[in-house]
Parts: structure tokens; C-alpha cells; sequence
């Protein structure tokens, strides 16, 4: 029984001891640590097998214990192969002596397992009398031996690295070597006392070392890894500090050339549209003149058309390229709505009158008075598609427009726009480029009806700037249906019977406002620096028999509206780029003049910067209106009707 208490005895203090190894998760477990593992475990089952091996042969229990001891000697040799490969684990020299004993202690275990199974069937190793009595061969002799010199060669090579080793590492690689010492002097006992359980306590006593100075391994692992946790945290903080400087200086950098962009735009804008505005301009007085022939009249209106033309597909290119720049924004603000509706039916009614097409629009349902969104924007996307309408459809046809309220909740209204006709159509094949830049579907209907390719996209754009939807359908040959919804914001405003302001996208097709007031004998003062634009209002003005005083700046302007008494100028035009003081600040100077029509006078913008920030500028600088160049007689006559008209009280109502 002496060999059961023993077994069980070391059993439990080898679990005790190295508990924290069999709880660990294997997949946690690597390196030494891994291999130290599975030596626990072969030594485990030996110290099983040992303290069994003593309960049969108390009660001579032969056959079970014949079984036990051959699984005994199989654990003793695992414990040996396993103990080799920890030794070179550990010391991980990589030399060509790792190898050596690493394979010798294979060879070693493939042996004693042959042994073993030779021994099941032909007692070689050792065998059991017929009274239970345990018998010992010579090849028993000969594997304890090996044993012997497998341990003195892994003491041997370990204390020769122990010498070269300095600190901890030395007294582990020192502990590892006396445990072979140790363990070669034990079965050296074994050899002559094979019942008495030598083996077995230095298995015990040099596995408690061992697990001390494992446990210090752990945690020097433990720790390396922290601090290469700790080391990849700073980095990867360090990486993402880079990221967020490098990020904000690109954000910088988009900014500054979204700047440089929106200015690049605006210049170009305000340089185009100002030999446009001579264009346009001249070529309308030339057609006014009476003297002109009929031959030179038509030649006139073919420049015209042309200028006019040329001006839409600088605006597409100009929108588009606010949109794609981000610099697209939406106004947010009560309009009326009817008002809106008949400024669209104004422009597409008199372009269908002048192509020989029936136009009906109509209104489904109940509608607000005034919604609250951008109504310049709401009619630029109305007059796109209706436009493309007229422009696609034969003489002899018919544009129908049709207005419905599509849902309104939580303060929110859809409306729903749908623009039919019975023009060339779009083939199937095309409808899902319709809304793709620069998109056409043959270039003989570009050239025959006139088209940028951009009309379109700038549409849907602007459709989802105000959370809506556009989509179109169509067959070749028998017409077009374009349904467009937006979403406006309810408003509790009243519609007023004649508009307070006005912002006006001038070109051509430019509705024509006029309420038959007489402009004759009123003067205006003109603040313009380029002479030529200057000379062209002048007689544009002249036909309407309006006197005109001329400031070549801001400034000018300012001193002549303070050197004459109220009610001398009845509007002032004013252009936005001019040296010395520009149109914004010349307004808010006579804005804040101490004179009763300071606040009253209409002040008009009359410019070649037509962005719609540009008009927001304007407003807020107390203008009135702001009409971009080229300059449309008739939206600039219809306006001064409607600001001079009116009541002081009602100017900036």
C-alpha cells in the first residue's frame, strides 16, 4: 500500500501545485509552457497508475494489475520523451544537439512502446506469478538505464548552457539540471529496489521546483506581452494622432480649395455674365430700333436666341458645378404659393403660345397660401422640366402640368408636380440615363433642339436638396411624364397681394411682370462701373422714358443720394463689384442715412453675381431685388413697376 499513499500523495500535490497550468485553456497555452503541460500529464498518469498499482497488488488482483503496470512503464516513457522536448523548448539553443535530443527521446519512447507490446504476449520486460508476485526482467534493467542516460544527457547539456547563462536564467536552467541529476541518482535506486517508489518521488519533488520558477516564466511572459500591449497601444494612439492631424490639414486643404473654387466660380460667373450683358443688351436695343430692316430684325433675333442660349449653358455648367462642390444651399422661408405657381405658368404659357402648343395646368385639391422652403429653387426645378417639355414637343402638341397635394404630417407637406406631353419621347433604352451628366440621347436631337446634357442632373439634384423625388416616364414617339414631389414646411403667413421683394435666375424666357404702371419722367440712380453696361441701361431705361443718373462706385452713389432731397431718386440699381465701395456696403450706408426715404427707397441689385448667395447678401444688406446681368428689359421694368408702386409702407413688408 506503501505505493498507493505515495501515488496518491503526489497525485495531489502535483494538481495543487500546478493547477493554474490544467485550468488554463489550451488554446492559451503555447511555447515551453505547452510542452511543460503535457509532461504534467504523462507524470499525472503514472502517479495514477502507481498508487493503483498498490490497491491490486493488495488484493492480488494480477490480471488488473498486469494492465496497470504496462500502462505504468508507457507514462514513464512519455514522461521521459516529454521531459527531453521541454529541456530544448526551454533553452531554445537551436543547435544541432536540440535535434539530437530531441530524436533520441523519440527514439526512446518508440522503443519501450515495443517493448510494452512485446511484453503483453511474452513476458521480456516483466511478469506476475501465479501467486501475484511481481517479477522483473532484464530489458526492465535496460529501459531504467536508458532512462538513466536520457536524464544525463538533458543534465549534461543543460548545466553546460547554465555556465554561459547569468541571473534568473541560470538558476532555472541550474534547477533543471539538478532535477536530471537528481532523477538519474533515483533510478539508480529504483534499478535495485524496483518495489520501493524512488522514481515517483523525484517525479514529485522536481515537478513542485519545477512549477515555481514556471510560474516566474508566466509572468515574465505576462508582462512582455503587456508591454507589447501597452507598446501597440501607444502606436496605434500615435498612428491615430497622425490620422487626425493629417485628416485636418486635408480638411483644411478641401476647405481652402472649396474657397478657392466657390471664388473661382464666382468670378467666372461675374466675367461671363458681364460682356453677356453687352451682348444681350445691345443686341435688344438694335431690335428695337425702328429703323432697322426686317432682314437685319431676324438676323438680330437669331443673335439673340443664340446669346441667350449661350447664357443657359453657362448657368447649367455654373449650377452644376455648385452642386458638386457642396455650395448649393436651400433658402428657408415663407413664399406664396399661388404666386410661385403663376410665375411658372407665365414663362411655359408664353413659350408654348410662341411654339404653337396647348398648355393646361391644374391645381387637384386644396392648397396653403404659403409654404415655407425655397421658391426660387421650387421654380427652376418646375421650369426645367416643364421647359424640356416645350422644347421636345412638335408643333401642334400639348404640355399639361398638374399640381396635388401628395401627404402632410408632423408640420410637413409633399407636394406633387407631374409634366406630361406628347412630344418625340425617350427610348427605353435611355431612361436610366436621363438624370447622368452631360447625358443625350442622340446627338442630332442636342443639335436640333438645344441641349447642355445637364438640365436634368441639376434637377434631381436640387429635387433631393429638398427631400423629394423625381422620376420620369416615357415611350418614344408618344410623349413624356415627368413626376416630381418636394417637401415644404406649413406656414401660417398669409399670401400678400403684391410681393415686398424680389429675386429673379434673368435669362431668357424671363417673364414678363409688367403691371402697366407709367415709369415715364421717374428718375433712377445707376451705380455701375463698366461704361458700356452702364450706356445699355441707360437705353434700356429710355425706352420706358426714364431719366437716369450715373455713379461709376458705391461711394459716388451714396454722396449723390445724400446731396438731393427725399423722394428725388424713385430706385436706385446697383451693381456689387465696384472699386472704392461696393454695391453691399453703398446699400447699408444709405440704409442707415437719418432721412426719411433712406429705409424706403428701392434698391435693386443689378448684377452680374448670381449666386444664391450672392442673394442672400443682397437681402441681408436691405436691397429689395436682386436681378442678375444680362439684364431682361422686361423683369427689370415689371420689378421698378412693382417696387415704385407700391406704398413706402409696403416696399419691405
Amino acid at each position: 500500500m506503501t505505493y498507493s499513499i505515495i501515488g496518491i500523495l503526489a497525485a495531489i500535490i502535483l494538481v495543487i501545485t500546478n493547477r493554474d497550468v490544467f485550468l488554463t485553456r489550451k488554446d492559451a497555452i503555447a511555447g515551453t509552457r505547452h510542452t511543460y503541460c503535457w509532461f504534467l500529464l504523462a507524470v499525472l498518469s503514472y502517479y495514477v497508475t502507481d498508487a493503483l498499482w498498490g490497491v491490486f497488488d493488495e488484493y492480488r488482483m494480477t490480471k488488473i494489475q498486469f494492465a496497470d503496470t504496462t500502462l505504468y512503464f508507457a507514462a514513464m516513457a512519455a514522461a521521459v520523451l516529454l521531459w527531453t522536448q521541454y529541456v530544448v523548448d526551454y533553452l531554445e539553443r537551436g543547435n544541432i544537439f536540440d535535434k539530437i535530443l530531441k530524436y533520441t527521446g523519440w527514439a526512446f519512447f518508440v522503443f519501450e512502446i515495443i517493448v510494452i507490446t512485446l511484453n503483453i504476449f511474452h513476458p521480456v520486460m516483466f511478469w506476475f506469478d501465479e501467486n501475484g508476485v511481481y517479477h522483473a526482467e532484464s530489458i526492465r534493467h535496460v529501459t531504467l538505464v536508458i532512462q538513466i542516460l536520457m536524464f544525463l544527457l538533458t543534465s549534461a547539456y543543460t548545466l553546460h548552457v547554465t555556465i554561459r547563462t547569468k541571473g534568473k536564467v541560470r538558476r532555472r536552467n541550474l534547477t533543471i539540471g539538478l532535477f536530471g541529476i537528481a532523477m538519474i541518482v533515483l533510478i539508480a535506486f529504483q534499478i535495485i529496489y524496483p518495489l520501493w517508489p524512488f522514481y515517483a518521488m523525484g517525479y514529485m519533488v522536481g515537478t513542485c521546483l519545477l512549477h515555481t520558477f514556471v510560474v516566474e516564466d508566466e509572468k515574465e511572459e505576462y508582462r512582455r506581452k503587456l508591454e507589447k500591449s501597452l507598446l501597440r497601444e501607444q502606436a496605434q494612439k500615435d498612428e491615430l494622432a497622425e490620422s487626425k492631424k493629417a485628416l485636418v490639414a486635408a480638411l483644411a486643404e478641401a476647405e481652402r480649395a472649396n474657397k478657392a473654387k466657390t471664388v473661382f466660380l464666382s468670378n467666372m460667373s461675374h466675367e461671363i455674365r458681364t460682356p453677356m450683358n453687352a451682348i444681350i443688351g445691345l443686341n435688344t436695343i438694335a431690335a428695337s430700333d425702328p429703323t432697322a430692316s426686317s432682314e437685319v430684325k431676324k438676323h438680330l433675333e437669331k443673335i439673340g436666341v443664340s446669346a441667350r442660349h449661350l447664357l443657359e449653358i453657362i448657368n447649367d455648367i455654373l449650377d452644376m458645378s455648385r452642386i458638386e462642390s457642396g455650395r448649393m444651399t436651400l433658402r428657408n422661408e415663407s413664399f406664396p404659393f399661388f404666386r410661385a405657381i403663376d410665375q411658372v405658368n407665365s414663362i411655359i404659357g408664353g413659350q408654348c403660345k410662341d411654339k404653337g402648343l396647348a398648355y393646361k395646368c391644374t391645381l387637384n385639391g386644396k392648397f396653403d397660401e404659403c409654404y415655407v422652403g425655397d421658391a426660387m429653387k421650387l421654380r427652376q426645378i418646375l421650369i426645367n422640366i416643364l421647359g424640356n417639355a416645350v422644347k421636345f414637343t412638335p408643333e401642334g402638341g400639348s404640355v399639361n402640368f398638374e399640381v396635388a397635394e401628395d401627404s402632410r404630417s408632423d408640420g410637413k407637406v409633399v407636394l406633387k408636380f407631374v409634366a406630361s406631353d406628347t412630344g418625340i419621347g425617350i427610348s427605353k433604352e435611355f431612361l436610366p440615363h436621363i438624370f447622368d451628366t452631360f447625358s443625350q440621347e442622340n446627338s442630332s436631337a442636342a443639335g436640333t433642339y438645344g441641349s447642355t446634357g445637364l438640365g436634368m442632373a441639376i434637377t434631381k439634384s436640387i429635387v433631393g436638396l429638398m427631400d423629394g423625388t423625381i422620376s420620369v416616364e416615357s415611350e418614344k414617339g408618344k410623349g413624356t411624364t415627368f413626376t416630381v414631389t418636394v417637401t415644404l414646411a406649413e406656414s401660417a403667413a398669409k399670401a400678400p397681394e403684391t410681393a415686398g421683394t424680389e429675386e429673379m435666375q434673368s435669362g431668357y424666357g424671363a417673364q414678363n411682370d409688367s403691371t402697366g404702371t407709367d415709369l415715364t419722367g421717374c428718375r433712377i440712380l445707376l451705380a455701375e462701373d463698366v461704361p458700356v453696361n452702364a450706356e445699355i441701361v441707360k437705353m434700356i431705361l429710355g425706352m420706358r422714358k426714364i431719366e437716369v443718373d450715373t455713379a461709376e462706385n458705391g461711394k459716388i452713389a451714396t454722396e449723390m443720394f445724400a446731396q438731393h432731397d427725399p423722394g428725388y431718386y424713385a430706385a436706385i440699381l446697383m451693381d456689387m463689384r465696384m472699386p472704392v465701395m461696393d454695391g453691399l456696403e453703398a446699400a447699408r450706408t444709405i440704409r442707415s442715412m437719418e432721412r426719411s426715404d433712406a429705409g424706403t427707397i428701392p434698391i435693386i441689385a443689378l448684377t452680374a453675381n448670381a449666386f444664391d448667395d450672392d442673394v442672400q447678401r443682397s437681402m441681408q444688406a436691405g436691397l429689395n431685388a436682386h436681378l442678375s446681368k444680362p439684364i431682361e428689359p422686361q423683369a427689370l421694368f415689371g420689378t421698378l413697376e412693382k417696387l415704385i408702386k407700391q406704398p413706402d409702407s409696403e416696399r419691405n413688408s
